[in-house]
């Protein structure tokens, strides 16, 4: 018999549910923290209590403070649970969501900048077509003038440009 009542990957993938989770999450790992946080508190204060023969100054506190580390990582590893528990939704959102959305763009902006570069292959392919039936005008033009001009000098670009003026 399953149990009915616990989170499947399914409910963390419906719209939401990561973000209900997370919260669920959060708010039993906090608890835990605080009541470990006051615990850890509790017994500190009583192991600092706690005098032994020969005993320096501050030395029942540096004791209590060492015997009670592992209460205390307990503690700190508790609130970074609660911080990973936030950062669930997050995550999630970044790569599932948001993911395809930003590709789909770019997608589009390659597309668009790839029609822009065909347009601008087309606009010079066109100038490169008239300028060489332009050349090909100039050339025949000067191969129909006569072979010398008036001071009997050959014909040069310059006189053809002064006679079609």
């Amino acid at each position: 018999m399953t149990n009915v009542n616990r989170w499947t990957s399914d409910h963390l993938t419906a719209p939401g549910g990561t973000a209900i989770y997370a919260a669920q999450q959060r708010e039993r790992l906090r608890q835990m923290a605080d009541e470990v946080q006051a615990l850890l508190r509790e017994y500190r204060a009583d192991l600092e209590a706690v005098r032994l023969d020969g005993d320096k100054p501050g030395q029942a506190r540096v004791r209590a403070y060492l015997a009670t580390r592992p209460l205390a990582r307990l503690e700190s590893n508790l609130r970074d649970a609660v911080n990973a528990a936030g950062r669930l939704d997050t995550e999630y959102n970044r790569r599932y969501v948001e993911l395809p959305k930003k590709r789909a763009a770019r997608a589009a902006e390659k597309a668009l900048e790839k029609s822009r570069k065909a347009q601008l292959q087309t606009v010079q392919n066109a100038n490169a077509v008239n300028t060489a039936a332009s050349l090909h005008g100039v050339s025949s033009a000067l191969s129909e003038k006569p072979d010398a001009n008036a001071a009997g000098n050959p014909p040069a670009f310059l006189d053809f440009l002064k006679e079609s003026a």
